[in-house]
């Protein structure tokens, strides 16, 4: 009788254990510039590190190409609306997501996340984590990262040519969410991206708001030592005063969290909107902070 019981009791935790792998929410990455999706150095290495820790869980990583290379270009010079539109197709034919799932953006694969759930959302995000993302944009290239130091050179260029030049914001990636402190009007009416989602133009685009207050949490994760992101506050939505680059407002001094044009205030007040910090410069977090720190808001299931 006792050994009946004993293979009953093994039984169940199996079938529990089983259960807990199938429901567990699919995880969605998506890369920063010059890096890429297809990357087993890279991206490969993180999407196997939240295997490890969540087994069972189904990752993706996103990719705009069939290569390296072409998805490394493409950070760099395909419009980013564009990429969304890709994007918001991928997603929605994974059959794997069909549920939702939980999205992790490094540097601006964070906003372009942010802006996957304002303009699409379908299938839905329940926790948005982004991880060095540019949310008030840059005003700056201080330093490229790319392993291709060609591209690089290209995008110095264009940005020598005028970041709001109608070709340069089709063009250039970083363009696109570029906030130029001294020109703040132009950068309302000529950015392609950022000023979007941002909501910062006089009509508002609700929709854009209410996509971002369906999320469970909105993780946002600032590196302490950043040299790459100019100015690193936009990593917490904090950005310059208009009209010069010594003064940086954080984000509840900002018109876009007092205004509440996007959610973000909403988010705060109902304790919804996460603040992490890593203490190394851009992107540079070891697995033990992940583990820590990224890990509990991917440790959820599918009801």
């Amino acid at each position: 009788m006792k050994i009946f019981f004993l293979i009953i009791l093994i039984i169940n935790c199996f079938l529990v254990q089983n259960s807990n792998s199938e429901n567990i929410r699919p995880v969605v990455l998506w890369h920063g510039l010059g890096d890429s999706g297809l990357d087993p150095l890279t991206m490969g290495k993180l999407k196997e590190l939240i295997e490890n820790q969540l087994p069972g869980v189904y990752v993706k990583n996103i990719a705009i190409g069939n290569s390296i290379a072409e998805d490394s270009f493409n950070s760099f010079f395909k419009n980013v609306n564009e990429q969304l539109e890709i994007v918001c197709k991928m997603l929605k034919e994974d059959t794997n997501l069909t549920s939702g799932f939980n999205a992790v953006g490094l540097s601006q694969g964070g906003q372009f996340l942010r802006g996957y759930v304002e303009r699409c959302n379908d299938p839905p995000v329940y926790n948005l984590i982004s991880l060095g993302g540019q949310h008030q944009g840059v005003s700056s290239l201080p330093r490229c990262t790319a392993l291709n130091s060609t591209l690089c050179k290209i995008a110095d260029d264009l940005v020598e040519l005028g970041v709001y030049e109608k070709y340069v914001q089709n063009t250039l990636v970083p363009g696109e969410y570029w906030q130029d402190p001294f020109n703040y009007d132009e950068y309302v009416e000529k950015s392609v991206f950022l000023a979007d989602i941002n909501n910062v133009r006089s009509e508002k685009n609700q929709t854009y708001k209410d996509n971002l207050l369906s999320v469970n949490n909105f993780v946002l994760g600032e590196f302490l030592a950043d040299t790459i992101v100019v100015p690193r506050e936009s990593e917490l939505f904090g950005y310059y005063q208009p009209g010069q680059d010594n003064i940086i407002l954080p984000m509840e001094k900002t018109d876009l969290y007092i205004e509440d044009w996007i959610g973000i205030q909403q988010l705060d007040n109902e304790g919804r909107l996460i603040k992490i910090s890593c203490p190394g410069n851009h992107l540079q977090f070891t697995d033990q902070w992940f583990n820590q720190n990224v890990i509990p808001y991917l440790n959820n299931q599918i009801n």
